[in-house]
């Protein structure tokens, strides 16, 4: 399931900035000097920013691969 979280992008400085409330910092286990990515994707025909821990997204194919093989053990 996921979460939609409002942020405001402020001046901080003369750069744009968005400060992330504590409870989304909290839900991500991450704190102050953690580097966070913001990758671009796509659902549909609808363009999104997402907020990772990572440098990329596992592809879709992945995610199906990963759950075919939790429900259909190997058989030798």
């Amino acid at each position: 399931m996921s979460k939609s979280y409002s942020v405001i992008i402020e001046d901080w400085d003369g750069d744009g900035a968005i400060r992330l409330p504590d409870e989304v910092l909290q839900e991500m286990d991450v704190d102050v000097g953690d580097t966070l990515y913001l990758i671009e994707e796509f659902i549909g025909n609808s363009r999104c920013l997402v907020l990772s821990k990572t440098p990329t997204l596992p592809g879709r194919i992945d995610e199906l691969v990963r759950s075919w093989n939790s429900h259909n053990p190997k058989r030798d």
